[in-house]
């Protein structure tokens, strides 16, 4: 892929230095079947040119463990230090491609903090608007969010789908139980808050994390659901099911439609999805394919195959939320509204100083520079005291360049 450029000409900047902080949040949640969430883990990524220009980025682990891709990150910043930003970019892309080809795991989030700064300073370097101009285009500057709710008592449930109406969202997704009696009786609650508001055509979409593990039972569960008017089910059976997800989509296709997101492992996948006609959307979850042009080529190509994609979440910094802005600003036909909200929007972590907000469902594309970090509560959220030493030293390098 070709990075294209619209923006004023300038000198090939080369890279000086990279570094990258863990830090972590603690949160309080539960996903499907009430496993619970108690802390997001982000791997923020700095990389400083020689020429001043800083690139901000972040990357969150899955399937791997944030050391993995701390240390994965410091031994790909040995390949791009010394290289030119557009020549960083052309080698990362090829390094995960070749790993997409070798190994059945990748360190995704790793790729992702490196090609986001990337992408952070070679847009800065150009002098253009947003970022999103140098992904491929900027096709809207006010992006949809989707409404997420934890699983919870039904009640609370209720109380935050008739919260999401009454914000203005239109797409809402819920966490959901694995025990069939708890689901119905769940379902019956937001129904009721669904049928009762004047938003009938919001879209609500059941995550069930891949918690039926028959399809006996899974079937039961989506029978369930199209008894409520769920209009999408994501990932209903264990990922390495592909040929029971595809039965379930024959059975319950066009009422509901299946999404599969855990199933998704890299690129090729896609066409794989597409022979078996396994699901109707492809949830490509932040760090999924780890470089954010992988993704959004991964993005083009399920379109183009006739499944449609949504851009799915992981609860992100600020830095990681406006990557993902923008990302989604490129895409021509955004399929379904982005579903990182934020970690500020949920839990009021900033690490900006003045964070993006939802507002009517919606938040206004904008960028990130290092003059917008909060660097008090990036020191407070640094994961340990080796990397607060080093926050220390990246802050003072970072001074001496804005000088």
């Amino acid at each position: 892929m070709k990075i294209k450029i619209t923006g004023v000409p300038c000198l090939s900047q080369r890279i000086r230095t990279v570094y990258s902080l863990i830090l972590r949040f603690p949160v309080s949640h539960y996903i499907s079947d009430w496993r619970p969430a108690n802390r997001t883990l982000h791997l923020v990524t700095f990389i400083l040119t020689d020429s001043g220009v800083i690139g901000l980025g972040e990357g969150v682990p899955y399937w791997s463990s944030i050391i993995e891709d701390y240390v994965k990150v410091l031994n790909l910043a040995k390949v791009l230090i010394g290289l030119s930003l557009e020549d960083a970019l052309s080698t990362l892309r090829s390094v995960e491609y070749e790993e997409f080809e070798r190994k059945s795991r990748v360190n995704y989030g790793a790729y992702m903090a490196l090609e986001s700064a990337l992408l952070n300073a070679l847009y800065r370097s150009k002098g253009v608007r947003y970022e999103a101009e140098v992904l491929g285009g900027v096709n809207r500057t006010k992006i949809p969010i989707t409404y997420t709710i934890f699983l919870n008592h039904p009640k609370t449930m209720a109380h935050k789908l008739s919260e999401a109406i009454r914000s203005g969202f239109e797409h809402v997704k819920i966490k959901i139980p694995c025990n069939l009696e708890e689901l119905e009786k769940l379902l019956e609650v937001l129904y009721s808050i669904r049928g009762r508001s004047e938003a009938g055509n919001i879209i609500l979409r059941a995550d069930a994390n891949e918690c039926f593990s028959t399809f006996e039972k899974a079937k039961k569960a989506l029978s369930i659901m199209e008894k409520y008017n769920i209009n999408i089910v994501e990932q209903p059976m264990p990922r390495d099911r592909l040929e029971d997800i595809a039965r379930l989509r024959k059975e319950f296709y066009p009422v509901i439609e299946i999404m599969v997101d855990e199933s998704l492992r890299k690129p090729s996948d896609i066409e794989l999805f597409t022979q078996m006609e396994i699901a109707d959307i492809i949830n490509f979850h932040p760090s999924k394919l780890g470089c954010l042009t992988i993704t959004r080529e991964a993005i083009l190509k399920t379109q183009k195959l006739g499944m449609k994609a949504n851009i799915g979440s992981a609860l992100m910094t600020e830095i990681g939320l406006i990557h993902y802005l923008n990302l989604a600003a490129s895409i021509p036909r955004l399929d379904y509204p982005l579903e990182e909200p934020g970690l500020y929007n949920i839990y009021g972590y900033g690490i900006m100083q003045e964070p993006p907000e939802i507002i009517n469902g919606s938040i206004a594309l904008c960028n990130i520079n290092i003059s917008d970090l909060n660097f008090n509560m990036i020191k407070k959220f640094t994961a340990n005291s080796l990397f607060k030493e080093q926050l220390l030293m990246l802050a003072r390098k970072l001074y001496e360049h804005v000088q």
